[in-house]
């Protein structure tokens, strides 16, 4: 007889047990995410017993699936990147209505690399970089980078530190939240250090927008992912440094989250 703590396929008796743990956890607060985590698991080899653990210690469903979809690939994640996010689309979207051509593009902490390998994707004849500071990082990024012909080259490095030449886009979605935020269990599994920024979250922003004019072309644009009601300081910090034509756009839920200059 199979144990439940050997890999095996998604049966009807496995979901049952995947759902009584799921409710004993969320109640009725959340099937959408265990329809997700169900069909995640189909045709995947898992053990049952590592599942449900990773259920009751309210484990994203992403971590436990081990991918993701975002914008229109699939991602390869692990507890070392970011779960990309559907308001990160929006990012993304927003540039390729924005800007017909690209020569050069920098994506900065990029983790899994979903940001530079979908802008790789669109922008067929550009040179796109990714960077980051965690080795762990970047093997996942390299993985991911399969799905794309026009393939990413991934540095490692301290935002600036190892990055040479100049870009037309330089994107990024750094740690913006403030160090003594309050975060969901679930949140907490992720790298504290892509989420948490000193200074009320503006730290590693500002040291973006401050180095980027550095490592812009004449007319390039940065664009930054932020945090709730950081878009005033960010835009004031942005025009006493020169840049030009600073705008915000809004998230799915109508928030301010991304902030653009050009240089």
């Amino acid at each position: 007889m199979r144990k439940s703590f050997s890999k095996l396929k998604i049966n009807s008796n496995s979901i049952k047990k995947i759902k009584i743990v799921w409710e004993s956890v969320y109640k009725d607060e959340y099937d959408e995410g265990l329809r997700f985590l169900v069909l995640g698991l189909l045709n995947k080899n898992f053990e049952l017993d590592k599942v449900t653990h990773d259920i009751k210690s309210k484990k994203p469903i992403q971590y436990i699936i081990g991918e993701w979809n975002f914008y229109e690939g699939n991602y390869f994640l692990t507890e070392d990147v970011l779960i990309p996010r559907p308001e990160t689309e929006v990012l993304v979207d927003y540039i390729k209505n924005k800007f017909f051509k690209l020569e050069t593009i920098l994506d900065l902490g990029t983790g899994s690399g979903c940001i530079a390998i979908e802008l790789s994707k669109i922008y067929k004849n550009s040179k796109v970089f990714g960077s980051d500071l965690c080795t762990k990082a970047l093997r996942i990024a390299n993985k991911n980078n399969v799905q794309t012909q026009n393939k990413v080259k991934f540095i490692e490095s301290d935002w600036f530190v190892n990055i040479k030449g100049k870009f037309d886009l330089i994107v990024s979605n750094p740690p913006y939240i403030p160090e003594n935020a309050k975060l969901e269990t679930s949140t907490l599994f992720e790298p504290g250090t892509a989420l948490f920024s000193q200074d009320a979250g503006l730290r590693d922003l500002k040291k973006i927008i401050s180095e980027a004019l550095n490592y812009l072309k004449i007319n390039g644009v940065l664009i930054l992912e932020h945090g709730l009601n950081q878009s005033s300081d960010l835009s004031e910090y942005m025009k006493h440094l020169g840049y030009k034509n600073i705008g915000t756009l809004n998230d799915l839920k109508n928030i301010k989250r991304f902030i653009y200059g050009h240089k």
